[in-house]
């Protein structure tokens, strides 16, 4: 339910020098940024898109998606947000938007009973990681891993009928082999 959570969104700085500190509450998804009068957010800069970017918040309210829309191009924190529908770039709590030459702070917040069922660590989706950053990652989660004795988990073999299928499948193969021509 919408009342459950609300996104702040901070301007910390900005060409015009009215707008920093500005902060905006919103109760709806999707939020809509950009330079035209029809956004939630309107930010009167010329490097700012009409329709720049729009903020989506999951159903289970567990993540919160950015997606650019611009020609200029969006950040969040340091990293570019890949352009076009469909291409959502998770965000976390205190990460920095970079939009033309302006910059907003993004804050989730949850009622009380839904941060208790919130999970504790938002993980990012795939394409917010480096090359390099990825690869640390899953070496973290493999050295994690529970290693298995074979010893302690003994194989077990083939089936009755899987043997009887491997038997039939050798004797037909002898017989179409030795004793057709």
């Amino acid at each position: 339910m919408q009342e459950d959570w609300n996104i702040t969104l901070s301007i910390l700085e900005s060409p015009d020098k009215s707008l920093i500190g500005r902060k905006m509450v919103f109760y709806r998804s999707p939020i809509s940024i950009g330079r035209a009068d029809n956004n939630d957010m309107v930010i009167s800069e010329p490097a700012i898109s009409r329709n720049h970017a729009i903020l989506r918040i999951t159903d289970d309210y567990s993540r919160v998606y950015v997606t650019d829309l611009s020609s200029q191009g969006t950040k969040v924190s340091g990293k570019v947000v890949p352009k076009g529908l469909g291409m959502g770039f998770a965000i976390e709590n205190g990460d920095i938007i970079k939009l033309g030459d302006s910059v907003l702070q993004y804050i989730l917040t949850l009622k009380p009973g839904v941060q208790s069922t919130f999970i504790s660590k938002m993980e990012r989706s795939m394409h917010d990681f480096s090359p390099s950053e990825m690869e640390r990652e899953s070496e973290e989660n493999i050295s994690e891993m529970e290693t298995i004795d074979t010893a302690e988990s003994p194989i077990t073999g083939f089936s009755k009928v899987s043997i009887a299928i491997i038997v039939f499948c050798f004797i037909l193969t002898v017989y179409l082999i030795y004793f057709t021509k």
